[in-house]
């Protein structure tokens, strides 16, 4: 009788540590959710002062700018729904977040000689701006944005099957992320890049998506 209470008392601290890190991980999703929402609009508002110096802040700017990232947002929305249904795993996830956040780390790295390249391949052309921001923009942003775009979808079938209920929960991780999406373009333009600068800013973006995306990591293993 001692023995199988013994038992069972381990059995009941083991489906309670299971609950508590079930909870952690929920709450680290959505928590990753609202980064990943904040970094696509920090991202953007970057690209803008970014570009400025080089295309100016016209409306063909802008209109590329805002057009293309709306883009890799919708390719992100549409892969990252298939990669979850294939691969629907917590580490797929932060993977996919970690990778982001290098390619974010990498764009004030190698902005200058692809902007300078753009600048001077259209001289002459009456939509020389156009031209060179949307190829700025393509090689510079698509990939990073892309990637964000699957941050949503993805937590969403993640999230579904760990507390069900589809319409709330994907009503829930959209607010999450548009609330992210807020802080995004706040936060660079009064802070950020007005202390920092623009360079500094892509990189803090990209380091507070890495660590997370690392901790994500870290944790679905223990």
């Amino acid at each position: 009788m001692s023995a199988a209470t013994s038992a069972s008392k381990k059995t009941q601290a083991n489906d309670d540590k299971n609950a508590s890190h079930h909870t952690f991980q929920g709450r680290f999703l959505l928590l990753q959710v609202f980064i990943a929402g904040a970094a696509s609009l920090s991202l953007e508002m970057a690209a803008s002062r970014l570009l400025a110096p080089y295309f100016g802040t016209s409306l063909f700017v802008w209109a590329n700018l805002i057009g293309l990232i709306l883009l890799y947002l919708t390719l992100g929305y549409y892969s990252g729904g298939l990669l979850a249904d294939r691969y629907p795993r917590p580490q797929v996830f932060y993977m996919l977040t970690a990778i982001a956040s290098l390619l974010i780390a990498l764009i004030p790295l190698i902005a200058q000689p692809i902007l300078h390249w753009s600048l001077f391949a259209f001289v002459g052309n009456d939509l020389d701006v156009f031209y060179g921001s949307l190829i700025s923009i393509l090689i510079l942003f698509s990939l990073p944005m892309v990637l964000l775009g699957c941050v949503s979808p993805f937590a969403i079938r993640l999230h579904v099957e760990q507390i069900g209920k589809t319409g709330r929960t994907t009503g829930m991780l959209y607010a999450i992320s548009t609330a992210g999406s807020i802080l995004g373009t706040f936060l660079p333009v009064l802070v950020l890049m007005p202390y920092i600068g623009t360079s500094l800013t892509f990189l803090v973006t990209a380091a507070t998506l890495f660590v997370l995306s690392i901790i994500g990591l870290v944790s679905v293993r223990l």
